[in-house]
C-alpha cells in the first residue's frame, strides 16, 4: 500500500508546485497590469502647402431634361478646354458627380407642378501652382462656371514632418508620464506597449461661393486666395512601466 501510494504522492505534489507557480505568474500580472501609466500625446506640425484642389459645378436648368443636359455639356467641355489650354493636366480634372433631377412647384392643396429640370455637373480640378488658383477661379467662372464649392489644400511629400509630428507626440507623452509619476510618488522604469499614428494633411475645405459677375466702380475684382499653412497632427498612446 505504502508504494502505491508514493505515485499518487508525487503527482499531488507536482500538482501543488504547478499551482503555486500559477498562481505566482497571475499575481506578478496583476501587480504589473496596477503599475502602468497609460497616455496619449499630441504632435503638431505646420507646413505650406502645395498643392490645392477645387470643386467646380455647371448647373443649367431648362423646361425639358434634354436640352438641360446639352446647355450643360456645352458649358462643362468649354470649361475643361479652357483649364487645358492653360497648364491644367487632363488627369487633374474628374467628375465628382453627375445629376438631372426635376423641379416641381409645391402649392397647397394642389398636386405638385413639374416645371423643368436641374443638370448638375460637378468637376474636381487640382492646381499645383498656388499662385494661379485666383486666376484659374476667375477663368471657370468667365467661360460658364456658376458654382465654386469649396477648396482643400495639401502638402505632399510631407513624410519628414509626418515624423517629426509623431515625435513629437512621443515626447509629449513621456512628459506627462513623468508628471504622472513624479505627482505619484513614481518613476518610469519601462514601456509595456506603445502605438502611435499620424493625420492626413488636409484641413476643413474652405466653403467659397463665387457670382459670375464681380466688379465695383466698372472694374472687375480679382479672386484673392491665401492658401495659409496645413497642419500634420500625430498622436502616440504608450503604457509606461512604474515603480
Amino acid at each position: 500500500m505504502l508504494f502505491k501510494a508514493r505515485p499518487l504522492l508525487t503527482s499531488l505534489l507536482v500538482l501543488f508546485i504547478l499551482l503555486s507557480f500559477c498562481g505566482t505568474s497571475l499575481a506578478q500580472d496583476k501587480d504589473l497590469s496596477a503599475n502602468t501609466i497609460t497616455v496619449t500625446g499630441e504632435g503638431l506640425v505646420k507646413v505650406a502647402p502645395d498643392t490645392a484642389e477645387i470643386n467646380f459645378a455647371v448647373v443649367t436648368d431648362a423646361a425639358e431634361a434634354q436640352k438641360a443636359q446639352t446647355a450643360n455639356a456645352e458649358i462643362a467641355h468649354k470649361v475643361i478646354a479652357v483649364l487645358k489650354e492653360n497648364g491644367i493636366a487632363a488627369a487633374d480634372i474628374s467628375t465628382l458627380n453627375y445629376s438631372l433631377n426635376p423641379n416641381y412647384v409645391y402649392a397647397e392643396n394642389q398636386p405638385p407642378r413639374l416645371t423643368g429640370y436641374e443638370v448638375v455637373n460637378e468637376i474636381k480640378v487640382t492646381i499645383r501652382s498656388l499662385d494661379k488658383i485666383g486666376a484659374i477661379i476667375d477663368l471657370a467662372v468667365k467661360n460658364g462656371i456658376n458654382r465654386v464649392q469649396n477648396i482643400s489644400f495639401c502638402a505632399n511629400n510631407s513624410t519628414d514632418q509626418k515624423i517629426q509630428a509623431l515625435r513629437q507626440a512621443v515626447s509629449d507623452a513621456r512628459i506627462k508620464a513623468d508628471t504622472i509619476a513624479a505627482s505619484l510618488g513614481k518613476k518610469i522604469v519601462g514601456v509595456k506597449s506603445a502605438s502611435g499614428n499620424w493625420s492626413g494633411n488636409q484641413p476643413r475645405p474652405i466653403y467659397y461661393e463665387k457670382m459670375n459677375q464681380l466688379s465695383l466702380a466698372g472694374a472687375s475684382i480679382a479672386t484673392d486666395i491665401n492658401p495659409g499653412q496645413v497642419e500634420i497632427r500625430a498622436n502616440a498612446d504608450i503604457v509606461y512601466l512604474i515603480d
